[in-house]
């Protein structure tokens, strides 16, 4: 897809308003942040959304202010959500519906990434064509990868739209299961996985553990990928542990 048809959203949030998350150093987000932001306005020449919410002052810090004076490269500050007992998941697709809302006359699709991950082979997964939702899920956990995915702005407008509302991660109801929960009702003709594994670099804003994918474990996930495709599934059925 033409990089004019599709923009790349980065979800952000800088000083953490949830109890569910691990690093809450809002110094050490910025920079990781920051580091993101270069990443992929490096790598990616379309239009790129930083949509932020928990109302960091962009225009005193002048590393920020200065990738924001690129022509291709917007600044989104959003209001912290209310409901920061009902975790990150929730806040992240509360601001999701907001950037759609903006842009949705504009492009056909866009790219997600939460803010934090580094997605080392992303141009490769995004030369993948899709009808409506290219995302990873899982059979056994029964849950939506929604760290990474490509999506088509009528696709996100039908089916995800307020989804958030049914977000708790206080009761264990996670965005995962959510989306995972909607996308059992859809056509899986518009849905597909991944052609390859999303590798990323970072550290995991839920658990803290590094997102670093072991090699001999990727490897077997790829393989499965290309049974999958053969076989038009469209669930990873493997943990591989």
């Amino acid at each position: 897809m033409d990089n004019k048809k599709q923009c790349l959203i980065i979800t952000a949030t800088v000083v953490p308003n949830s109890n569910f998350v691990v690093n809450t150093d809002s110094e050490k987000r910025r920079k990781e942040y920051l580091d993101v932001l270069k990443y992929y306005s490096s790598i990616f020449l379309g239009d790129i959304y930083f949509a932020e919410n928990s109302g960091f002052n962009f225009l005193e810090d002048i590393e920020f202010s200065n990738l924001f004076q690129k022509e291709n490269i917007y600044c989104l500050s959003l209001a912290p959500s209310n409901e920061f007992d009902k975790g990150k998941g929730y806040q992240e697709f509360q601001v999701l519906d907001e950037v759609v809302a903006k842009i949705n006359k504009s492009y056909d699709a866009f790219i997600k990434v939460s803010g934090r991950y580094l997605t080392t082979n992303f141009n490769q997964l995004i030369k993948q064509e899709n009808q409506g939702l290219i995302i990873d899920r899982h059979q056994v956990k029964k849950v939506a990868i929604t760290a990474f995915f490509r999506c088509r702005i009528s696709f996100y407008q039908e089916h995800f739209r307020s989804c958030y509302k049914e977000v708790n991660d206080s009761k264990g109801v996670f965005i995962e299961h959510v989306i995972y929960k909607i996308l059992k009702k859809v056509d899986p003709e518009k849905i597909n996985i991944f052609n390859v594994t999303p590798l990323y670099k970072g550290v995991s804003g839920s658990y803290g553990g590094s997102l670093n994918r072991h090699r001999i474990k990727t490897f077997l996930i790829n393989i499965e990928r290309k049974i999958l495709k053969l076989n038009g599934e469209n669930e990873l059925k493997n943990e591989f542990k």
